[in-house]
């Protein structure tokens, strides 16, 4: 899960500068705050369905991290229901790397609030 929770935390950070970068009178912890109200709109690619736009990438990082086989990402899934994983799983490695993203990011972001304290 480790790989996870380093990737959602540098597309957080992207995100954070970028809207930074948009208006300099924001600060990291509006933009987290906002997003965890707000909802993480393109940030993992919920809207389109990919971060990566490349089913072949999306598994290779599923694969390097050991997604699959990792506990804590399993219960993720099944704090929801017993079956979403293996509904995931079946809409393909771009579906699957998306919502392991989206679930890690209420736990990455409350993380980097608390950093910015």
């Amino acid at each position: 899960m480790e790989d996870y929770k380093e990737l959602c935390r540098e597309l957080l950070e992207s995100t954070i500068e970028e809207r930074i970068s948009y208006d300099k009178k924001l600060t990291k912890k509006e933009v987290l705050q906002d997003i965890l109200e707000n909802g993480t709109e393109d940030i993992f690619g919920n809207m389109t369905g990919s971060r990566t736009c490349n089913t072949w990438e999306a598994q290779q990082f599923i694969d390097k991290s050991g997604a699959i086989w990792d506990d804590d990402i399993l219960e993720l899934f099944l704090d929801i229901d017993v079956n979403y994983f293996t509904e995931t799983l079946k809409q393909g490695a771009e579906t699957l790397d998306v919502v392991i993203l989206e679930l890690l990011s209420t736990y990455i972001i409350n993380q980097m609030l608390e950093e910015a304290k």
